[in-house]
């Protein structure tokens, strides 16, 4: 099997994947395509994704899309227990990671990308008005769940940790805070995330820091 390729975006869900290859134990390098920058648009880019999005895992020929399909793959690959085996504590998993891609992530659109529902420029600030209290209790619902959990699945760590850790930063940015609700649990769980040896590796990989972090 060729190495596996990872292309990222720096605080952009790619940063799940590229923690979970770290943790795993696989053979891969990364390739920093930044979004903020229009590298995903690129000739280059289109012509091994004509999807343009962030992230993908390239390998023998093949292109891997969406961050929990990809995280599935590396769990899968690893000798490491990335996911469980047994079939509630793996459903499980998939339901927080489908929770997180489908439900999660969908409702940050209206404060990161109004533009892609309304093309009205001057709809925009309503929209995202609108989109507040959505956002806020969404976030609320990951911190219910994580009550009483050192991980998402419990006390073993998996896949579905780093994805959460996407999406707490995300509640940071310097733009978005405001409108969130203290979340303890999930605080407590990303500084857990933190202290582990892969993300630090990824967080300098990436060019992560504390005065970049909450950046847009």
């Amino acid at each position: 099997m060729d190495k596996l390729n990872l292309y990222f975006s720096p605080r952009a869900c790619s940063l799940a994947c590229h923690i979970a290859l770290e943790e795993s134990g696989l053979d891969y390098i990364s390739t920093s395509t930044k979004i903020r920058m229009d590298e995903h648009k690129t000739v280059a880019y289109q012509a091994i994704n004509p999807w343009r999005k962030i992230p993908i895992l390239s390998f023998n020929g093949e292109v891997l899309t969406e961050t929990h399909a990809i995280l599935s793959y590396i769990a899968d690959l690893s000798s490491i227990n990335l996911i469980p085996q047994n079939p509630l504590a793996r459903a499980r998993a998939h339901e927080w990671l489908n929770f997180l891609s489908s439900t999660v992530h969908i409702a940050f659109r209206p404060l990161f990308r109004p533009n892609l529902l309304l093309d009205r420029e001057e709809l925009h600030p309503e929209l995202r008005k609108k989109g507040i209290p959505n956002l806020k209790k969404t976030l609320l619902e990951i911190e219910r769940r994580l009550t009483g959990k050192k991980w998402a699945l419990g006390d073993t760590y998996s896949i579905c940790d780093p994805y959460l850790l996407v999406f707490h930063i995300w509640s940071q940015r310097d733009d978005i805070i405001e409108y969130v609700a203290d979340m303890p649990n999930w605080m407590a769980h990303r500084k857990r995330i933190e202290a582990r040896e892969a993300t630090k590796k990824v967080f300098l990989k990436e060019g992560i820091n504390a005065q970049n972090i909450t950046d847009k």
